[in-house]
């Protein structure tokens, strides 16, 4: 782990623990982790107030701060049936969902993902149901989250916008792939644009291929 990752990660942790006092930076064998007591205070819409605790450990990468954490609760008390992955890390959202809110800032990762997530399982245990909604995992989410995000309801379009991203063919004088009848360069192509700078090709490919699987679509 270089100077700069390092020099980074004293400085967003230090912000943290302003607020997190609990918990603690350590560094093992060229890995860089934080683990303790995160304690907060969240509602929804206003409402059902909740307060609560978990012990956690987020992962830093050794790109950081260009790749987000992770996040794994060490309590015992998250079941691995809700939102994990395979490696046993959280499940915060989709891909891009994650990297947006994360955005390079480990405070905002905290304050946009973690909390929420904790917050969403909490209230899960108090009610019985989720807060948010919640998205089906593995391409299915993806898919959700890109419907989502490009306010469309067509998968076929988020799948013809999510290859553009893909592949990097961007065309702003042809027709936007989500039947508009404007030309991308002033529908949704801003959006793609902004979106590019969050993700690689490679992980756009990825997203596709995982989206694209679900109607049997070639992979790129």
């Amino acid at each position: 782990m270089g100077d700069i990752t390092r020099d980074q990660i004293e400085i967003d942790f230090n912000e943290l623990k302003v607020l997190y006092q609990d918990l603690r930076l350590l560094r093992e064998e060229g890995d860089a982790y934080i683990v303790g007591d995160l304690p907060f205070s969240a509602t929804y819409n206003g409402n059902s107030p909740i307060i609560d605790q978990y012990k956690i450990k987020i992962l830093l990468p050794k790109d950081y701060p260009k790749s987000p954490p992770k996040l794994m609760e060490f309590g015992g008390r998250i079941p691995k049936s809700f939102h994990t992955n395979p490696d046993g890390t959280l499940c915060l959202g989709a891909p891009l969902e994650v990297r947006m809110k994360f955005n390079g800032n480990l405070l905002s990762y905290v304050k946009e993902l973690v909390i929420p997530y904790l917050y969403s399982y909490s209230y899960y245990e108090k009610y019985g149901d989720m807060p948010f909604g919640e998205l089906s995992h593995g391409g299915r989410g993806i898919l959700e989250s890109y419907q989502e995000l490009f306010v469309l309801t067509s998968s076929e379009c988020v799948l013809d916008l999510l290859e553009i991203l893909a592949t990097g063919k961007f065309r702003g004088h042809l027709d936007c792939p989500c039947g508009s009848r404007m030309k991308l360069r002033k529908c949704h192509g801003p959006q793609l644009i902004q979106l590019s700078n969050y993700q690689t090709k490679f992980d756009f490919i990825n997203d596709y291929n995982d989206c694209a699987i679900l109607f049997r679509k070639n992979p790129l």
